[in-house]
C-alpha cells in the first residue's frame, strides 16, 4: 500500500484470483487502443455476468498484477482504459507517457522537497 493512499491502494488475496483471471481473458478481446475498455466496465461485466463486485482500486492493483507478472503482453492504457498494444507504435506511445508521467511526479517532488526543507 501507499502510505496516505491505503483507500486506493489495495492489496491482492486469493480470493481475488478468478477476477485476475477473467479480467486477464477480457483484455485480451480488447486489441488496439481504440478498443480500450474502461475500469467501470470491466467492473460492469464481472458483476453483472460473474457477481465478483470489485472496487476501481482493485481493478487498479489487478491491472498492476497482470503488468508485473507480464500475464499481459503490451497491457497498455489511455484515458479511455486498457488495451493491448496491436503494433509496436501503440506501445511505444504508451511507454513515453508513462516516462512521461514519471518524470512530472518526480520533478513536482523535487520541487516540493528543496522549497520546504524538513523542520
Amino acid at each position: 500500500m501507499i502510505k496516505g493512499f491505503e483507500e486506493f491502494t489495495i492489496e491482492l488475496n486469493e480470493k481475488d484470483i478468478p477476477a485476475v483471471d477473467l479480467i486477464i481473458k477480457g483484455l485480451n478481446a480488447h486489441v488496439g487502443k481504440e478498443k480500450a475498455v474502461s475500469n467501470a466496465k470491466i467492473r460492469s461485466v464481472l458483476k453483472n455476468n460473474y457477481y465478483i463486485k470489485l472496487s476501481d482500486a482493485k481493478v487498479r492493483k489487478i491491472i498492476q498484477y497482470i503488468r508485473q507478472e507480464n500475464r499481459v503482453k503490451r497491457l497498455c492504457s489511455n484515458s479511455s482504459g486498457y488495451y493491448v498494444a496491436k503494433n509496436k507504435q501503440e506501445f511505444l506511445d504508451w511507454t513515453t507517457s508513462m516516462e512521461q508521467r514519471i518524470r512530472s511526479m518526480q520533478y513536482t517532488l523535487t520541487c516540493v522537497v528543496t522549497q520546504n526543507p524538513i523542520f
